[in-house]
C-alpha cells in the first residue's frame, strides 16, 4: 500500500512543469501572432497609401498630357492664326497694289485728257508710288475711252451730268467716314462732324463693337435721314491694314442695326473708295 503512494507524489511536480510549458508556449504562439497581425495590418497601410500615392502619380500624368494636349491646341491655333493673318495681309498689300496702280492710272489719263499740270499729279501721288506693278493694258484703254467721251462731251451734257447727280444728292443722303494714320474716324453727315477714335483691345486688335457703338451713338444724334444713305470710306496711306480690315468687317454689322433702327424704311450702303489724295 505505500508504495503506490509515493509513485502520485512524484508524478506531481512532473504535471507541473507540463502545464508551465504548455502555457508559455501558448503565450509565445499568441505573442507571435499579433505581432504578425500587426505587420499585416502595417502592410495592408502602406500598400493603401502606395495604392494612394500611384492613383495620385496618374492623376498628376493625366493632367499634364491635358495640359501638353491644350497646349499643342493653343500652339497650333496660334501658328493657325498666323498663316491667316499672313494670307490676310498679301491679299490686303494686292488690293492696296492695285488700288495704287489704278491712282497711277487714272492720274496720267487726267493729266493727259483734261491737262492737268504734271507736277502736280507728281505731288499728289509722290508717296502712293510702288515701283513695277503691272497694269492692265485693257483697263487702261477702257478708262482712257470714258475720259475721252467725257471730255468730248458739249458743255450741256456736262451740265447735265453735274444736275443729275445734284438730284441724286437730293434723294439720298451721303456721309463720309475718314481713317486717319494714328486710327482716328472722322465721320461727317451733311453740317454734322466727328472725330471718333478707334479703340484698341489688350492684344491691340481693334474693338470693333465699341466703335461701332460710337459710331451708332453719333449717327442717333443726326436728322431723319433720306431714305437712302450712302457711306463712303476713305482711309490715309499710312493708316494700318488691320484696322482698315476690321472697320470693313465690321460695318455691315453696324449698317444692319441702323436700317432696323427704321424698322427697314432706310436703306445703308458703303463704299471704299480706298486712299484719298491731298
Amino acid at each position: 500500500m505505500a508504495s503506490p503512494r509515493k509513485l502520485s507524489l512524484q508524478l506531481t511536480p512532473l504535471l507541473d512543469m507540463l502545464l508551465i510549458i504548455v502555457f508559455a508556449q501558448y503565450l509565445e504562439v499568441r505573442e507571435h501572432q499579433q505581432v504578425k497581425a500587426t505587420e499585416q495590418q502595417a502592410a495592408l497601410v502602406d500598400l493603401a497609401e502606395t495604392r494612394a500615392r500611384l492613383k495620385a502619380l496618374l492623376a498628376e500624368e493625366e493632367l499634364l498630357r491635358l495640359q501638353m494636349e491644350s497646349e499643342r491646341g493653343r500652339r497650333e491655333a496660334a501658328e493657325s492664326d498666323v498663316l491667316s493673318e499672313q494670307q490676310k495681309l498679301k491679299l490686303s498689300q494686292s488690293s492696296l497694289e492695285k488700288a495704287l496702280a489704278q491712282q497711277q492710272v487714272l492720274a496720267r489719263l487726267m493729266s493727259e485728257i483734261f491737262q492737268i499740270p504734271a507736277r502736280e499729279v507728281d505731288r499728289l501721288l509722290a508717296s502712293a508710288r510702288v515701283p513695277a506693278l503691272e497694269q492692265s493694258p485693257a483697263e487702261m484703254s477702257r478708262v482712257k475711252e470714258q475720259f475721252q467721251e467725257l471730255s468730248q462731251q458739249r458743255r450741256g451734257k456736262m451740265i447735265e451730268y453735274l444736275l443729275t447727280y445734284d438730284e441724286i444728292r437730293k434723294r439720298c443722303d451721303v456721309w463720309e467716314m475718314h481713317i486717319d494714320a494714328n486710327s482716328v474716324a472722322t465721320l461727317t453727315a451733311g453740317d454734322r462732324t466727328t472725330r471718333i477714335r478707334i479703340p484698341t483691345l489688350a492684344n491691340d486688335d481693334v474693338d470693333i463693337n465699341q466703335f461701332n457703338a460710337e459710331v451708332y451713338h453719333w449717327y442717333r444724334s443726326l436728322p431723319q435721314p433720306k431714305s437712302l444713305v450712302i457711306i463712303l470710306m476713305t482711309y490715309d496711306r499710312a493708316s494700318r491694314i488691320a484696322v482698315m480690315e476690321s472697320i470693313r468687317k465690321g460695318l455691315p454689322v453696324l449698317l444692319a442695326r441702323m436700317h432696323a433702327d427704321h424698322s427697314g424704311q432706310v436703306r445703308f450702303e458703303y463704299a471704299d473708295l480706298g486712299f484719298r489724295l491731298e
